[in-house]
């Protein structure tokens, strides 16, 4: 596989520059060429020459499993760009208008009573502040990036995307994006039962804790983080922002695993043009990485750090030499790994250097996660909202306002809460599309790792034996990641298909 392996280095070098604008344009708000980068990359991707090689070592059909699954990642990733013309230039165009959108997304500061307001400071309102009127204005002024959104060009970027779905010949652009990552469709099916099966201890208790913190019978959704907090107070606790790189250093330390070892490049801390999200920067597989996210000073920003972190060590233990089999690990184990590391600030292993081994912060965190526990099939709503953008006909703001409040009712049974609402702030919609299953998978997956682990070494939590953890996810996913597709290796770890059971 020699020639197919010089193309895939040759993407890889082109998708390494790529990552870097990127990351440019994230950090600074200025587009240095991310359009002309991925030209180069679709030149590559579009050469017959190139596919002519991918497709005879996939035709040839070898038997050695790693060989096989190389020339079917290489073949899923190139088949695409050798339909037609009008595919690729479709391709083109979506690209194009993706960036200058994520340049309104990326630049965009919302405002409440006309004062300029950062996320992070949303974040705190919707978390901390007991006026619910304010939390109520701090929620829908994160609504106020759907228009600018909409007015560059968002519905034509749905059109283009659906267009270019039909050129691929599939039945919409959900099942390509799906079978692209290697799921298919039916694999959400009779998930909005499951989440109607759980509705009534789900309304149960929050309407509980609707009644004991804010006096109310209903929890709206400027209300969730408020009411998070007040179960679990210590999550707003102050603590000294500039220290977190020794604390993630120390808690990773714990799993054996020494950060500092690895090139990780943080850029954690708001400014002007910066991208409000978080995310994690593969520039280049165990030799750089890097991480943009938006902290202040609460403890529970640690989420996004680990979060983060969780993805750069991910990369950092993939095999280098690899390049292929690290292009075909799914989003879902990505993400599960990154959420894996995210909640530990819920265990002890992680707060007791910030509230020593105090019963009370013990409770409130096994309050909050028992909550969390219950309430978690609502990501459902939002994760087939992502879905439905793409299945119904969108030509306005409206629709979009429309089609979501009428996706709530369907998947939570829940009445409308307003005029507007807040999707666009949701950098997924924008620049990766069907993607929000990946966390909610994710979580699943992590779900299912903990309880194959602790039964086979014979434990209550992985707490208990972080070192053999760490172990176990380097042999048994990390290793295997890239070698199988994501319903194979759930079913390699757990012996069965993926379940919702392990969430619920």
């Amino acid at each position: 596989m020699k020639n197919i392996y010089e193309i895939a280095e040759k993407l890889y070098e082109l998708d390494q520059q790529y990552n870097r604008l990127s990351w440019s344009q994230y950090t600074t708000g200025y587009d240095f060429g991310t359009s002309e980068a991925y030209n180069k990359i679709l030149g590559e991707l579009s050469s017959k020459e190139n596919f002519e090689i991918v497709e005879k070592e996939y035709n040839e059909s070898s038997t050695d499993l790693a060989e096989k699954r190389k020339a079917e990642i290489m073949y899923n990733w190139f088949q695409p760009y050798h339909l037609s013309k009008e595919a690729n230039e479709l391709s083109i165009q979506i690209q194009k208008l993706t960036t200058q959108l994520s340049q309104i997304l990326n630049t965009h500061r919302s405002k409440i009573d006309g004062v300029e307001i950062s996320s992070v400071d949303i974040g705190q309102i919707l978390s901390a502040d007991d006026d619910r009127e304010k939390r109520k204005k701090a929620y829908f002024a994160r609504a106020q990036v759907n228009k600018p959104l909409v007015d560059g060009g968002f519905c034509e970027l749905v059109k283009l995307r659906k267009e270019y779905a039909d050129k691929r010949g599939f039945h919409d652009f959900v099942e390509m994006r799906l079978k692209d990552d290697g799921l298919s469709p039916d694999i959400f099916n009779g998930w909005k039962k499951q989440v109607h099966k759980a509705l009534p201890a789900m309304k149960d208790a929050r309407q509980k804790a609707a009644e004991k913190y804010i006096n109310d019978s209903r929890i709206m959704p400027w209300d969730e983080s408020y009411i998070s907090s007040k179960i679990a107070p210590s999550l707003n606790t102050k603590v000294d922002m500039l220290s977190y790189y020794s604390i993630i250093k120390n808690i990773f330390m714990k799993f054996g695993i020494d950060i500092s070892k690895f090139n990780i490049t943080y850029d954690v801390f708001s400014r002007a043009n910066k991208s409000e999200w978080g995310y994690n920067f593969q520039i280049s597989t165990g030799k750089d990485t890097r991480i943009l996210a938006n902290v202040k000073n609460l403890y529970k920003e640690y989420n996004v750090l680990m979060h983060e972190t969780g993805h750069a060590v991910h990369s950092y233990l993939l095999d280098p030499k690899e390049i292929i089999l690290n292009y075909g690990v799914s989003g879902i184990i990505s993400e599960g790994i990154a959420n894996l590391f995210g909640g530990l600030i819920y265990e002890e292993i992680f707060y007791k250097d910030f509230f020593g081994q105090k019963d009370c912060v013990k409770n409130e965190f096994a309050e909050i996660k028992k909550y969390s526990k219950i309430n978690a099939l609502r990501a459902i709503d939002t994760i087939l909202f992502d879905q439905e953008l793409y299945r119904n006909e969108i030509n306005s703001l409206q629709d979009i306002n429309e089609l979501a409040f009428k996706n709530q009712k369907e998947v939570l049974n829940e009445e409308p809460f307003g005029d507007e609402y807040p999707w666009g702030y949701r950098i997924h919609h924008t620049e990766c599309p069907i993607y929000l299953h990946n966390y909610f998978m994710g979580d699943v997956t992590c779900e299912m790792l903990k309880k194959v682990f602790c039964h086979s070494n014979s434990c209550i939590t992985i707490m208990d034996k972080p070192i053999e953890f760490s172990k176990f996810l380097m042999d048994n996913v990390i290793n295997s990641s890239g070698l199988y597709k994501y319903p194979e290796l759930f079913k390699k770890i757990s012996g069965e298909d993926f379940s919702l059971k392990y969430i619920l």
